[in-house]
């Protein structure tokens, strides 16, 4: 097989393995120095080296979806709730609809109810706070896992709060 061929058949199938939706790319190279390709650890004996590939063409930006927090004054779920986007540096607005008419409106049109917190990711309405399921909503959006964005807070720091953790 020529290089040239053999080039072109790398790259094929190193776009084929991101267009299946694989989220690591592992390259291993055998101690014949044959290379492959693959979506799990490879096992045996040569070198390894993992990638971290986008399930979008490379330079195409993602446009995430529009995060919003309806909360009120001395809510335990609303403060984790914030902590949490805050954490995942997600972007969000926080509406406060304790003493907004206009907001209490567009939360009972939004919700169905006047209940706090209520989360908007995109057009999925979540009432009520549980951090796995956000996390879930999270991720299936597009938004960058904890850690992943270094312009996130740190899980301790809430400047609404003077610094000190949200208590439930």
């Amino acid at each position: 097989m020529t290089s040239v061929l053999r080039f072109g058949l790398c790259l094929s199938l190193l776009f084929t393995v991101s267009v299946v939706s694989a989220d690591r790319l592992y390259k291993h190279v055998d101690k014949d120095g044959r290379v492959t390709y693959r979506d799990q650890p490879p096992t045996g004996g040569g070198s390894v080296e993992e990638r971290v590939i986008r399930n979008r063409p490379q330079g195409e930006q993602t446009v995430l979806p529009e995060v919003v927090l309806y909360v009120a004054p001395d809510c335990g779920s609303c403060d984790l709730a914030r902590l949490q986007f805050k954490k995942r540096g997600v972007a969000f607005i926080e509406k406060d609809a304790s003493t907004d008419p206009n907001i209490q409106q567009e939360l009972k049109k939004v919700a169905g109810a006047l209940s706090v917190p209520t989360i908007l990711i995109g057009k999925k309405v979540m009432k009520g706070y549980l951090e796995s399921l956000v996390d879930g909503e999270l991720d299936a959006a597009g938004f960058p896992k904890a850690g992943e964005n270094k312009d996130s807070a740190k899980p301790d720091e809430n400047p609404d709060r003077g610094g000190q953790a949200p208590t439930r």
